[in-house]
């Protein structure tokens, strides 16, 4: 696998295109697009196999008590970070965020009112 971390081929077509996301070399677009995917995919892969073997090295050296704390605040804290992200959506009204202008990147900002 040839790792890439900007595609040059694909930053060229996008540099010659008249108009975003146009393209007289469709055929083309669509191999670069393709590799590109294979190749992101490869990295999420070796990333994932990556935290696996680091995961399993870190039990090894841990007391079985040790191994058990870690991952149960591993756990926890990634059920806690999915609760949060689930109620910040909710209390910025996320799903009225996809059909209006507001900008969601001040945490501070309220969303807008709801139109009744």
């Amino acid at each position: 696998m040839q790792e890439r971390v900007a595609d040059e081929p694909l930053a060229l077509l996008a540099y010659n295109c008249r108009n975003v996301g146009e393209s007289s070399q469709g055929e083309v677009v669509d191999e670069t697009m393709d590799a590109h995917a294979l190749d992101m995919y490869n990295i999420l892969m070796q990333a994932d196999k990556l935290r696996l073997d680091t995961l399993k090295r870190m039990i090894d050296i841990l007391t079985p008590l040790q191994a058990i704390e870690l991952l149960v605040a591993s756990q926890k804290l990634h059920l806690s970070l999915h609760e949060w992200s689930k109620r910040r959506d909710i209390q910025m009204g996320i799903t009225q965020l996809l059909n209006t202008d507001y900008n969601p990147s001040s945490s501070s900002a309220l969303p807008p009112e709801p139109e009744s």
